[in-house]
């Protein structure tokens, strides 16, 4: 791990004690040489969370399209779409995904990849069916190349069902996050009349994806009946703009009952426009209140963002 300690984000040496206590060194290497990697269910799925993750999600389909998805035999709702059936802005819908997003080892990952102040920025669900819509291969920064070495954002993907390449698994170009560019022409097209070679994250069900913002991926069709689920969060740098907007609208006991840095997670600690000086004295001041939380909780102390 040499080659990844020149890191200079604030808090180096807590992250570093973080990952060598979840024993997670060499996914940690082979993120940095392929740009992703795979954690096993054995580090990645405590307390059978992606059981109760899946269960939730399930749920949130009946309440929000009246079906409860087959996954051994169903079908997308939206075979068209090569990601399937997506349930948005899910965080507040069940407990459980107040969990998934302190699961030890996203966060350890998360933030070696993006710092402390690493946010959700959002938080959805896939029921994925068989499609013949091709997956075109992309980066998730959304910039126009050349991109920044470091990663700006990171994607995570909680297995909840096994995730292979026949299941429809998502596809990675090893190593094209040190390209520092997007993917152009034949090179975003997957398999036949494509111009890079792809590879599978492969994983039983409560494996976690995790993977640098410029790495270029995309998707494999699924070729057998049923559903692949999976819990997505993106998640990204405080100085960038989020999708959902969790500032000031997450619940009280919701605060409380998590710990400081779920605070940060959930973009309580940002300064967001203001409209005059006592507005912004105003959100630094609540800023603030949410920043020195953290710090007297893990002895980290973060910038506030503006």
């Amino acid at each position: 791990m040499a080659e990844i300690a020149a890191r200079t984000e604030v808090g180096l040496d807590h992250i570093w004690k973080e990952i060598d206590d979840l024993g997670l060194q060499l996914y940690i290497e082979q993120l940095d040489r392929d740009g992703f990697t795979v954690i096993p269910p054995e580090i990645a799925n405590p307390n059978g969370l992606a059981e109760r993750v899946l269960e939730a999600c399930l749920d949130i389909a009946v309440r929000r399209n009246g079906e409860r998805p087959d996954l051994e035999n169903g079908n997308s709702q939206n075979p068209d779409s090569p990601v399937g059936d997506s349930l948005k802005a899910i965080l507040l819908e069940d407990p459980v995904f107040e969990e998934a997003l302190m699961n030890p080892a996203l966060l350890a990952v998360s933030t070696y990849l993006c710092g402390y102040d690493v946010m959700l920025s959002s938080m959805n669900s896939q029921m994925k069916g068989p499609s013949n819509t091709k997956f075109l291969v992309h980066t998730d920064t959304r910039l126009p190349s050349p991109l920044p070495p470091q990663s700006l954002q990171c994607k995570c993907i909680s297995a909840l069902t096994d995730f292979d390449r026949e299941r429809g698994c998502t596809a990675f170009v090893p190593g094209s996050h040190k390209w520092n560019r997007n993917p152009e022409g034949n090179e975003t097209i997957m398999g036949e009349g494509g111009s890079v070679k792809t590879v599978p994250a492969e994983g039983a069900a409560g494996s976690l994806v995790i993977f640098h913002g410029s790495t270029w991926h995309g998707a494999y069709n699924r070729v057998v009946p049923g559903l692949r689920a999976s819990l997505h969060l993106l998640m990204m740098r405080s100085i960038l703009r989020m999708t959902e907007d969790f500032y000031d609208r997450i619940p009280k006991d919701m605060l409380e009952r998590n710990s400081a840095r779920f605070a940060i997670l959930t973009q309580q600690a940002i300064i967001p426009a203001y409209i005059d000086k006592a507005d912004e004295h105003a959100k630094v001041m609540r800023a603030l209140k949410y920043t020195d939380a953290f710090e007297k909780e893990s002895g980290i102390a973060l910038p506030v963002k503006r």
